[in-house]
């Protein structure tokens, strides 16, 4: 027989309280520095305060209202919610895994910004991206004119890479240089 139940289950709450804050800060810092193991651990722990919650709920319930039914079903309910999440960090981890491309609002991030600092070239195509863990990998063909000397090209190349790397950390890009004969007259137009 429990001897202070009242006290146990405040003790839990407060528990839950700091857990909680503690989870949405991982997950938030997992998320702003692409640290899936940090988005992991924050999501683990806040599934420990969901259940927690869930018991102090259950219990409580059942003792205010006289039915004992209600314990187990708030408990079926925080284990769909566990399932739930782990379904969703095993997605996230799988599309890290298997180089998911950006998402279509970074996409065109991308694109305007390399419209926007390739001035001196004819255009940019087939760009393609990927997500990798924290890295994010951005490649390009750079259509320039065929009497451009390599200096000029390459500072091109160079005031590009700086300004993706400013807003797209950890980004590993690769611009292929083409001279304009293999222009295709689609992807991304110079500004």
């Amino acid at each position: 027989m429990l001897e202070a139940p009242a006290e146990g289950l405040a003790i839990s709450a407060v528990a839950s309280v700091i857990n909680g804050a503690w989870s949405w800060y991982l997950i938030r810092e997992g998320r702003r520095r692409r640290f899936p193991a940090l988005v992991a651990d924050g999501t683990h722990l806040f599934t420990d305060v969901v259940t927690s919650a869930g018991v102090i709920v259950g219990l409580v319930a059942a003792y205010l209202t006289g039915i004992p039914e209600l314990d187990p079903l708030l408990a079926a309910i925080v284990a769909v919610n566990i399932l739930w999440a782990g379904w969703r960090l095993i997605r996230e981890s799988l599309g890290g895994l298997m180089d998911e491309a950006v998402p279509d609002d970074t996409l065109a991030e991308i694109r305007q910004i390399i419209s926007a600092n390739a001035e001196g070239a004819i255009e940019a195509h087939d760009l393609r991206t990927r997500n990798a863990g924290r890295v994010t990998f951005i490649d390009f063909h750079l259509v320039v004119a065929g009497t451009m000397p390599v200096s000029e090209a390459h500072d091109i190349c160079d005031r590009i890479e700086k300004a993706l790397r400013s807003r797209v950390p950890d980004a590993m890009i690769t611009i292929h240089v083409e001279p304009e004969d293999k222009a295709k007259h689609e992807g991304v137009l110079v500004l």
